[in-house]
């Protein structure tokens, strides 16, 4: 078997993406099917080198003699080291919480005659005829039936596995136990073929809520492109330069199998995407697919998950940004879709509320805001002053600015409401929102500073900054401003 090694950047980029979410490791198991020289038992440890937390007790298989004699001088007093064959019948394992590999890459027609019909009578993707396959392959579906219950294991492959026809049962089988795929330089490998991480759920686990799957938007490149935006002229047609339009959509075609189209959803993180009958010529609309909305059932073609497109579906280009914050908003409304039904011209996604367009509108809203509270205190509180205990600190009143209140800011104007005890002037129902009228102060800093509006794209999350808060405070706010 050829040796391999998986480069430290990519080892711990698997670990991390393997206890992302896993709050404890107390009398867990982790198992590393082909470790090789070990790579990946060393990201484990160098996660938990200041971690609270122990790693998990660990066993390593390997065919190699080479292999596990480095491993076990290496790593034999923390790690069970055994030598086998990980896709025999005859390598008995126990159940496991977790599972990281690099499966070694053997192609079918290098294995001996009987080594072809052990395997096909263990694997329920290949037959003893079966053409091509590789052997990483195997590794997955003997992973999915080590793991427990709740278990989890992360796979580095190469991007192929989601395009190649060969790959297209099984893929067509592991689709609906992916949790997340993450893409990998492609730099840290000798050939230039993109690989990806695959993470995959235990079949006995509970169906993956795609709700829960963030975005991890480079942060210099969003800053760049807020700073570009942030030079344009001032943006008509809100809803529409909030979305994603084409071209710059991906697109699939009705021929492309449905697999390939539910793993590479989740390869771009994306909610949902077009299909049409030529995707090249975007031609032949035949509607949408949902990731979270697909359950795959077998090799068959997108267009057996394809939903057509309602007006229900669908805002207005011109629409204003509010309506688009008030939609997405909602618990279910991850996307909507901007044009005609027949004529669509891109998707708004819950992402896209930390786009530059919604920034601007609630600079405006934010702003008039602002000018209703030192309205409010000009009338209820003009002698602030001496009744509060706020200091406003500004050195200059000019014609411009005829009063200590002009230089006030949001925080300054709700401290004299508050400790005046005239809250209630405010031309609301405060009790009658899901946000606090100091939500909508923390929105205008994080408007003022370009910080992000909704950070989850999920609106079950601990975080207090979801497109669901972000709805709440945007009505609060817009209520007190557009009321008498």
């Amino acid at each position: 078997m050829p040796q391999f090694r998986v480069p430290e950047t990519i080892a711990d980029q698997m670990v991390e993406l393997l206890f992302e979410d896993v709050s404890s490791t107390y009398r867990k198991r982790i198992l590393y099917p082909g470790c090789g020289e070990g790579e990946l038992i060393s990201a484990v440890e160098r996660y938990f080198e200041d971690s609270v937390h122990d790693p998990p007790s660990g066993v390593a298989i390997d065919t190699e003699d080479e292999y596990v004699e480095t491993v076990r001088e290496n790593y034999g007093d923390r790690v069970e080291v055994r030598k086998g064959d990980y896709l025999s019948a005859d390598a008995r394992l126990d159940s496991f919480e977790f599972v990281l590999s690099y499966p070694p890459t053997v192609q079918w027609i290098d294995l001996s005659e009987e080594k072809q019909r052990e395997y096909a009578t263990s694997f329920a993707q290949i037959s003893p005829d079966t053409a091509r396959i590789h052997t990483g392959l195997l590794f997955l579906e003997r992973s999915l039936h080590v793991l427990t219950e709740d278990g989890n294991g992360v796979f580095l492959t190469t991007r192929r596995f989601k395009t190649e026809e060969t790959k297209s049962p099984f893929r067509s089988y592991l689709a609906p136990k992916v949790a997340d795929v993450e893409s990998v330089a492609h730099d840290h490998f000798e050939a230039d073929i993109p690989h990806m991480l695959l993470k995959v759920n235990s079949p006995e686990s509970e169906e993956f809520d795609p709700a829960v799957s963030s975005i991890r938007p480079d942060p210099s490149e969003v800053e760049a492109q807020l700073m570009a935006s942030a030079t344009s002229p001032t943006i008509s047609e809100p809803a529409r330069h909030t979305a994603t339009c084409f071209p710059d959509l991906d697109v699939y075609g009705a021929d492309d199998d449905a697999a390939f189209v539910y793993l590479d959803l989740y390869y771009e993180d994306y909610d949902a995407a077009f299909v049409f009958d030529d995707p090249e010529q975007l031609e032949g609309l035949r509607g949408y697919v949902s990731r979270a909305e697909m359950e795959i059932r077998g090799e068959e073609p997108v267009t057996e998950h394809v939903l057509p497109l309602t007006d229900s579906d669908c805002v207005a280009p011109g629409e204003e940004v509010g309506a688009v914050i008030e939609r997405l908003g909602r618990d279910g409304e991850r996307f909507c879709f901007v044009g005609q039904p027949d004529d669509p011209e891109g998707i708004v996604t819950r992402f896209d509320l930390n786009k530059i367009p919604v920034y601007q509108y609630l600079y405006v809203l934010l702003a008039r805001f602002e000018i209703r509270l030192r309205e409010i205190i000009r009338e209820h509180v003009p002698d602030w002053e001496t009744e509060t205990d706020i200091h406003i600190r500004t050195t200059y009143v000019g014609e411009l600015a005829p009063d200590q209140l002009a230089g006030g800011t949001v925080g300054d104007l709700l401290d004299i409401l508050e400790e005046a005890d005239e809250m209630h002037r405010l031309p609301v129902d405060l009790e009658s929102y899901g946000a606090t009228i100091w939500d909508v102060k923390d929105i205008r800093d994080a408007v003022a500073h370009y910080n992000p509006l909704v950070h989850s794209m999920s609106n079950d999350t601990e975080s207090d900054w979801s497109a669901g808060d972000l709805r709440a405070r945007h009505m609060l706010l817009r209520d007190i401003v557009e009321s008498n």
